[in-house]
């Protein structure tokens, strides 16, 4: 009979497994990469990976080389601003971690345009209101309130 493990000691093995042994500082990397890119360029590009020289002495890699996929239209704009990007990274993580960043360009798709939210009856919203307030939960009212909405928006869409 096995006994319970740890879920943390699997995604450690996995994750050495496909990123190599500074997955920890990747992941730091793609928790804080719309707080060190901003929100418009996080939602354009992503961080590939992280390669460092061979420093069999060194406690903490230094000098790593960040790879960074966006779309062609924008790798040039980025070059200008991959500076700035390599000096927050290193400032987040306090020490030179990132020395270079090379742009991958890709072809990519163009965000859906999201559709215009749909006008729902007003006949049908105040039936809805009326019926949820006789019950007296509050935050089950509000929740209740919400569901109903959402199915009127979407009654056509089945």
């Amino acid at each position: 009979m096995h006994l319970p493990r740890s879920l943390s000691q699997s995604i450690d093995a996995i994750a050495r497994q496909s990123i190599g042994k500074d997955w920890g500082l990747y992941a730091a990397l793609l928790d804080r990469w719309t707080e060190i890119v901003g929100k418009e360029y996080a939602e354009n590009t992503t961080p590939v990976k992280i390669t460092f020289p061979h420093q069999p002495q060194e406690q903490r890699r230094q000098s790593g080389t960040l790879t960074i996929k966006l779309p062609k239209g924008l790798a040039m704009e980025f070059t200008f601003k991959s500076e700035a990007v390599k000096q927050r990274i290193n400032a987040y993580f306090g020490y030179e971690a990132i020395s270079k960043i090379v742009l991958e360009p890709s072809f990519s798709k163009v965000p859906a345009i999201k559709a215009a939210e749909k006008i729902v009856d007003k006949a049908a919203l105040d039936k809805i209101g009326s019926a949820i307030n006789t019950i007296e939960n509050k935050e089950l009212a509000n929740v209740l309130q919400s569901f109903g909405e959402t199915l009127l928006r979407h009654a056509d869409d089945r």
